[in-house]
């Protein structure tokens, strides 16, 4: 066998490079360049997948390189999206990813409706790749109190939201392993049983052939999967006869073909074994050529050897030494190039990692310490520093099957929904290895990913983030003519490192300032000015990146009653206590009863709450105001001057909230551009505005928010300050902290009914390849389950589960 592994890349042609800017002036590229293309996946563990209106959804980020599960840091921005049933985006953050590592959290309105939801995750990379590499799971959300008020009245019997609907439909299908029925050949099949909505069937049946025989009989597995062997003969046909449950069907078997290979793929622990067999006439034509086993993993060869054909049958052997793990495809080419089978196979790689947690106890009392023990070590038993996360969950809601490994190993690469993936990855199923190798048979196969990017030039239209971005354009005030080499100068007080940055327009007007660091809302000031210093042009800021496009993948079932009728009773409890954040019942009754309208802004949808607007229709009587400032000081209802401190600029209004001072955000003629609260709408006259309305709005952190709509006549901007901008702009999402109570001390009477006892998003092993996770238990009894996922320092995905029971 003539073995090699060959190394190769791909250059994509892309029209500019991200750029730094650091008190100094960037330049955008023009020339053509060239960037290996390269491949991100992400994966997020969640606290857990079933949730109630008001809750709180803890996410921890890991971003790794497409071809393997090494953390990346080729992007610095994580865009983590929640998403409802209608394919409406609720809610988004910006996280910032450090060494590929981020976490962050969505906070669950109180009138979010009942229903299955989806969180995706992806970067601004990943869009090139339309949605290949974005993260999707669904979280099921349940409401008490929009519906029906408490727990005990609830109408659970109502269909939630994003529930698929079956259609009672039934199918099996065949695969033959390698591609292909032969005559004269011993063929492998496996098959799939699925209802309409991807469940998999319990069936049996048989092989029957023309003349009527039994050739031989079949049975699947509680998943709907199995295996059979027969012999084609020449000159036969078959069909399938069986029955689900005690339901007949009847099927065909794929075409047999009269001239072909087979191959038949088998593995141990150090090897993978391939059996090559011809049937008469291929061997007769292909006696003593040469054939080549191709193995692929993520497009790249990472094997090829070449055998002759010297018997029908003969066997090659393949050492695994050296493989990484993951799905690999085995492909059968002739001498003269053609691919004859193909096989998916699963390698299990030489980099294992011993990953273990240990509660202290099995067994603990209600508010009693827990000690966690989490453990690393390598083959040898050496310590292994790891990065992870780690969540305790009362273990009455399901746990949904999914970890980092089966994520990033087999659900990111094959097509279709997978019942319980962390199942092949158990080591504690003795035959997880054999199911896993059925699975691949027959789920399909994302190859044609690889196949389509290796022979595809890539139009690369979205870069890698190094950070926040900042882009626009300068055009003349009069006309449309775009500005080049107009001097961009950005200042923002609130920012990390840096604060002053300088760029120039480039032939089309455009400018951007890439790798920016900001947290939270911050004033940021732009302005313009022209090569002699002079201020000039209309700055302008580009709106938000149009979003992906999405596909909602639709849940199965409503969580079951019993515990949704549990999971509803906490939450009215904890809510009517206010325990940790939560929000009294009664505030929340107030809010549900009023009618909450959608907002749709440009990075999020809010609600109005019934919170009453204010509307001023502009006469000339109010044409005596010293402009829009001077108008909302006088005229809104709890509209305040600026601080003179103010970092952004003393011009302006503020309304009060929580004892803070807020900024509104303004809308002009209907649409919301990037360039609310620019100094000169404040200074716009009243004689060139039609109406202002004002409305008091709750953001997708039940935090208020103020929107301050304005119609302008047609020449309202024609004499103000368009050369100067003065943002308010959201950066990277802070995430709030897990609160977890400390009951060494006297605690309050007040029951703790948290179904999320713990979540630490970012944790790491020592020097030792240990450490220990300390937190208290709740008030419930009953079983707690712990789940964690992290990626080691040599970038081995890792995930270990345990459970421990309060009595």
């Amino acid at each position: 066998m003539n073995i090699k592994s060959p190394f190769f890349f791909i250059t994509i042609s892309i029209c500019s490079l991200f750029s730094y800017a650091q008190q100094k002036s960037l330049s955008t590229a023009d020339d053509a360049k060239t960037i290996k293309l390269f491949f991100e996946k992400v994966y997020l563990q969640t606290d857990r997948s079933y949730y109630s209106a008001g809750e709180d959804v803890w996410f921890s980020a890991y971003l790794v390189n497409g071809k393997s599960t090494s953390l990346t840091s080729s992007s610095a921005n994580l865009y983590v999206e929640l998403i409802s049933a209608d394919s409406k985006v609720l809610d988004k953050k910006t996280i910032l990813l450090t060494k590929g590592l981020g976490h962050g959290d969505f906070k669950l309105m109180d009138s979010i409706p009942t229903g299955w939801y989806n969180i995706r995750a992806y970067t601004n990379w990943m869009r090139n790749f339309a949605n290949d590499f974005v993260f999707q799971k669904s979280i099921y959300i349940t409401n008490n109190l929009k519906e029906n008020a408490t727990y005990a009245t609830r109408n659970a019997d109502k269909k939630a939201a994003g529930i698929a609907e079956s259609k009672q439909q039934k199918t099996i299908a065949f695969f033959p392993e390698g591609g292909a029925l032969v005559e004269g050949i011993n063929c492998l099949v496996a098959f799939k049983t699925n209802d309409d909505l991807g469940n998999g069937l319990k069936a049996s049946g048989s092989v029957i052939s023309s003349r009527g025989d039994t050739v031989t009989s079949f049975q699947s597995t509680e998943a709907g999967l199995g295996l059979f062997t027969f012999i084609p003969k020449a000159n036969e046909t078959y069909k399938v006869a069986g029955f689900y449950g005690n339901e007949k069907f009847s099927a065909a078997l794929p075409q047999i073909l009269k001239k072909c290979f087979a191959l038949h793929i088998t593995s141990d622990s150090l090897n993978i074994k391939a059996a090559i067999s011809a049937n008469d006439p291929m061997f007769k034509e292909m006696n003593g050529k040469s054939l080549s086993v191709i193995i692929k993993q993520a497009g790249e060869t990472i094997y090829s050897g070449k055998a002759n054909l010297i018997k029908p049958t003969i066997a090659v052997s393949i050492p695994k030494k050296g493989f990484n793990s993951g799905i690999a495809v085995i492909t059968l080419v002739d001498d003269s190039g053609k691919p004859h089978c193909e096989r998916l196979a699963f390698i299990e790689g030489e980099k294992k990692v011993n990953y273990s947690i240990r509660p202290n106890k099995t067994v603990y009392k209600a508010r009693e310490k827990v000690i966690l023990n989490v453990k690393a070590t390598d083959i040898f038993g050496l310590p292994v520093k790891t990065s992870f996360s780690l969540a305790a969950v009362d273990a009455l809601m399901p746990d949904d099957g999914n970890n980092i490994l089966s994520y990033l190993l087999l659900q990111s690469e094959i097509k279709g929904e997978i019942k319980n993936p962390d199942q092949y990855f158990d080591v504690k199923n003795p035959s997880r290895l054999k199911q896993l190798d059925l699975l691949l048979l027959t789920q399909g196969w994302r190859n044609y990913l690889w196949r389509r990017l290796a022979d595809t030039t890539i139009n690369v239209k979205y870069l890698p983030e190094p950070g926040l971005s900042i882009k626009g354009f300068v055009r003349e005030k009069v006309g449309s003519n775009p500005l080049p080499n107009m001097n961009i100068t950005l200042f923002g007080s609130g920012f990390t490192g840096n604060k002053l940055f300088t760029t120039k327009t480039d032939q089309n007007g455009t400018y951007s300032v890439d790798g920016l660091k900001w947290y939270g809302n911050q004033s940021i000031k732009i302005s313009s000015q022209d090569e002699r210093g002079k201020k000039g042009g209309w700055l302008q800021v580009d709106s938000i990146a149009k979003p992906l496009s999405i596909n909602f993948k639709n849940g199965l079932q409503s969580l079951a009653k019993n515990i949704d009728a549990e999971i509803s009773k906490r939450v009215d409890y904890n809510r009517s206590y206010k325990f940790g954040d939560s929000i009294s019942l009664n505030d929340v009754n107030i809010k549900l009863q009023q009618e909450a309208k959608k907002v749709v802004l440009f990075d999020q949808t809010v609600m109005t709450f019934g919170y009453p607007e204010q509307v001023f229709d502009i006469t000339a009587a109010d044409y005596s105001f010293n402009g829009l400032e001077h108008f909302l000081l006088t005229k809104a209802q709890g509209a305040y001057p600026l601080d003179d401190a103010d970092s952004a600029s003393s011009e302006g209004i503020a309304f009060i909230s929580n004892g803070k001072k807020i900024r509104p955000r303004i809308r002009i003629n209907n649409r919301e551009e990037l360039v609310n609260d620019r100094l000169d709408y404040y200074s716009l006259m009243m004689d060139k505005i039609t109406q202002v309305r004002i409305q008091h709005l709750i953001d997708n952190e039940n935090k208020d928010m103020f929107l301050v709509s304005l119609n302008l006549k047609n020449d309202a901007l024609g004499a103000t300050n368009l050369h100067l901008l003065n943002l308010n702009l959201t950066g990277y999402y802070t995430a709030r902290d897990f609160y977890s109570p400390n009951y060494s001390n006297p605690a309050t009477k007040n029951k703790d009914l948290r179904t999320t006892i713990f979540w630490a998003p970012q944790l790491e092993t020592n020097t030792k390849g240990e450490t220990n996770v300390v937190f208290y238990n709740g008030d419930n009894k009953g079983t707690f389950l712990i789940k964690t996922d992290g990626i080691s320092e040599k970038g081995t995905a890792v995930s270990a589960k345990s459970t421990y029971v309060v009595q």
